[in-house]
């Protein structure tokens, strides 16, 4: 086997410490001292402390569109199914219906089947399938959720240590990750962005490591189907990691062949539920991309990251780029994977709508942040070699209490943590449907539709979509039929349903948060 790519493009950051053995012969990341024991049981105890921060501050409920659409959709894998049936009241069989007045939140209607097809891609709902099955669905997706935050965070640092970076940096990498408020956001709710994370991360990882063997090769191509499984536009990922591999047929040929299962099964999903092997749940997403958002959403991207980073962090990679010993293909892998994720949302209609958008591009997070660690070690080479032995840890223990004084106040001052406790309200409401609604009711709803869906038997009605003539003809046909109609609905979706749309004798019987449970007399 040929010798490996080096990890620089000169020296390495560490001297030496034994001259590699047989096994060791092709080994990508440069060798490097050990963390210290001391610096070992420090971390592992940071890292069990912040997996009980996130247990005590997380849920796992069918909530919102995509908490429920994900669950949903999980629920039918763990079923064998992939389609979920249209509920729709027998007597309005008859009429010409729209299905979108029957389509929950987190499911898209489509031509060619009666019943309703998951609009999420497969990746997070076959992980949440899973958990369910092996641990049952009250526990089984609060583990996997809570599992892909701390391996995103293991990963960053044993990413950083296959760059051949100081433990103390490494360190600092995984703590800027762990306490990033938006990680954290995704992190304690049933949301996909945290997962995406993990992949790409084990992507790179593999791919680090896939110089020195051709089974880490074929992993890292097996972590990048997942990871795209997970989020579809992972998939520009792909240039980056093989910029990390080196161009080798062999080598390449592994990555790809570790691909190949992962793009079939997404290719046969999407033409089975959508139609196409290139389709979608989403629809036409490109009607919400265009160059004019670009500006705008620039200045929100680095405003944000600027606030909740070292702002220093995102001009560091120019530091390592300037270096030559830095600049290899490590880093120019790490800056195809910023580029290619942030520049894609960069053009996105609502990715500056609000700061949690910036969830969007958190599988390009740890990317940006390895980056500045390259350009830290090329000042540590540079100005900072006055000071071999102190620059490097005391560099990473600025950073790292830097970005847990900024998580503190801005994850507080941004609710950031309020998430589960209004995810939690959908439970609540759904449990209050089960206890309070008749078993034939019709439910009004929208927002909450996906949880009625998840938790009840009941059939829901989309307001949003219905105009007043069509609910008097819907209700006319349920009150024939003994069908009783109940709504549930957010206090800032009241007047559009009841009094607009779908007016009433309404009266409020419970609630759950701000969350009523109505019911037309």
């Amino acid at each position: 086997m040929s010798p490996p790519d080096p990890p620089f493009a000169g020296e390495s950051p560490f001297p030496p410490v034994k001259a590699p053995g047989p096994a060791e012969a092709g080994a990508s990341a440069p060798t490097r001292p050990p963390a210290p024991r001391w610096f070992v049981r420090l971390a592992l105890a940071a890292l069990a402390g912040y997996t009980m921060f996130l247990a005590a501050n997380m849920s796992a409920v069918a909530g919102g569109s995509d908490s429920s659409g994900y669950l949903n959709s999980a629920r039918l894998f763990a079923a064998g199914k992939v389609r979920a049936a249209l509920r729709v009241p027998s007597e309005f069989a008859g009429l010409e219906l729209k299905r979108s007045h029957f389509s929950p939140a987190g499911f898209c209607s489509f031509s060619g089947h009666r019943d309703l097809a998951p609009a999420y891609p497969s990746g997070f709902p076959l992980h949440l399938a899973l958990g369910g099955r092996l641990l049952g669905w009250q526990i089984g997706p609060f583990v996997v959720q809570l599992l892909a935050a701390v391996a995103a965070v293991w990963l960053c640092y044993r990413t950083a240590r296959a760059l051949g970076l100081h433990f103390g940096l490494a360190g600092a990498a995984a703590a800027m990750l762990a306490v990033f408020p938006v990680f954290i956001y995704a992190s304690v709710q049933t949301l996909s962005d945290t997962l995406a994370t993990t992949w790409a991360l084990a992507a790179l990882f593999f791919a680090l490591r896939g110089r020195a063997s051709h089974r880490w090769a074929v992993a890292c191509g097996a972590a990048l189907a997942i990871a795209v499984l997970v989020r579809p536009t992972n998939a520009l990922l792909a240039p980056a990691l093989v910029v990390v591999l080196g161009f080798d047929v062999r080598r390449l040929g592994c990555f790809i062949l570790g691909g190949v299962p992962g793009a079939l099964w997404l290719g046969l999903y999407n033409h089975y539920l959508y139609g196409g092997a290139l389709r979608s749940g989403y629809g036409d997403i490109f009607t919400d991309f265009a160059l004019e958002y670009g500006a705008p959403t620039a200045l929100h991207f680095a405003k944000w990251l600027a606030l909740f980073l070292p702002p220093v962090v995102l001009a560091l990679p120019l530091a390592a780029l300037a270096d030559r010993r830095t600049r290899g293909r490590e880093l120019l892998g790490l800056g195809l994977v910023t580029v290619a994720i942030v520049g894609l949302y960069l053009f996105c209609a609502y990715s500056h709508d609000d700061w949690t958008y910036l969830r969007y591009i958190l599988p390009a997070l740890p990317a940006l942040i390895l980056g500045a660690l390259l350009g830290v070690e090329a000042m540590a080479r540079g100005p900072g070699a006055r000071w071999p032995r102190a620059f490097r840890p005391v560099v990473a223990l600025v950073f790292t209490l830097w970005a847990l004084g900024n998580s503190w106040y801005w994850t507080r001052s941004l609710h950031a943590l309020y998430v589960p406790g209004y995810e939690r309200a959908y439970a609540e409401a759904a449990r209050l449907v089960r206890e309070r609604v008749p078993p034939n009711a019709l439910i009004l709803s929208c927002n909450v539709s996906g949880s009625i869906y998840y938790y009840t038997d009941l059939p829901t009605l989309l307001f949003d979509s219905v105009e007043p003539a069509e609910f008097a003809r819907y209700e006319a046909l349920a009150r024939k039929a003994g069908r009783p109609i109940y709504a549930a609905l957010f206090d800032i979706e009241e007047e559009d349903a009841i009094r607009k749309r779908c007016p009433g004798a309404w009266k409020k019987i419970a609630a759950a948060g701000n969350i009523g449970i109505w019911r037309l007399e």
